[in-house]
């Protein structure tokens, strides 16, 4: 027999400590990256540390609004992500990457009591415009894959940028 908490499932529990977990394992990544390999790009078009971390921060933005709407009503619009455009569109480089993480670790505190504190809506979805209704368990799937690859890429950005000799 599966035990389900009262408050929440326990798939949404092992969500909500993901999202925490996987949040401070990206920022021991970050916190370790000395000035030089925070601006590294390993190839022309590839982002570096800096401008994943000011994805993630426009990421989380974007997230806490969509979760904030969908947990105030089933079927609230939800918008479309366009945070992968931010380091096209922004110049994050220019941008302390302390400021950046402070911004997104601080949205990832209120979406994680947000979630704590979601109850029975749980249950809601939101309305996307392209991919129609989208469950709050998925939005916060998509969420987690998200902070995955990211913690990957950070992860293969400091490793790269030590075998070129960017780190003392």
């Amino acid at each position: 027999m599966q035990h389900v908490s009262g408050h929440y499932g326990s798939s949404n529990r092992y969500l909500i400590k993901a999202l925490r977990e996987v949040g401070r394992r990206i920022e021991g990544i970050v916190v370790g990256l000395e000035e030089a390999q925070l601006a590294w790009r390993p190839a022309e078009g590839e982002w570096c540390a800096t401008e994943l971390i000011g994805f993630l921060r426009d990421s989380e933005r974007e997230d806490l609004h969509a979760v904030r709407a969908i947990l105030a009503r089933d079927g609230a619009r939800i918008e479309e992500r366009r945070a992968h455009h931010g380091p096209d569109e922004h110049d994050y480089r220019s941008t302390q990457v302390e400021e950046l993480w402070w911004d997104f670790a601080t949205m990832r505190e209120d979406i994680v009591w947000t979630l704590r504190t979601a109850g029975d809506a749980w249950e809601h979805r939101g309305l996307h415009p392209f991919r129609g209704a989208v469950s709050l368990e998925q939005y916060v799937r998509e969420i987690n894959e998200r902070d995955l690859d990211a913690m990957w890429k950070l992860y293969n950005l400091r490793e790269q940028s030590e075998a070129v000799g960017l780190a003392r």
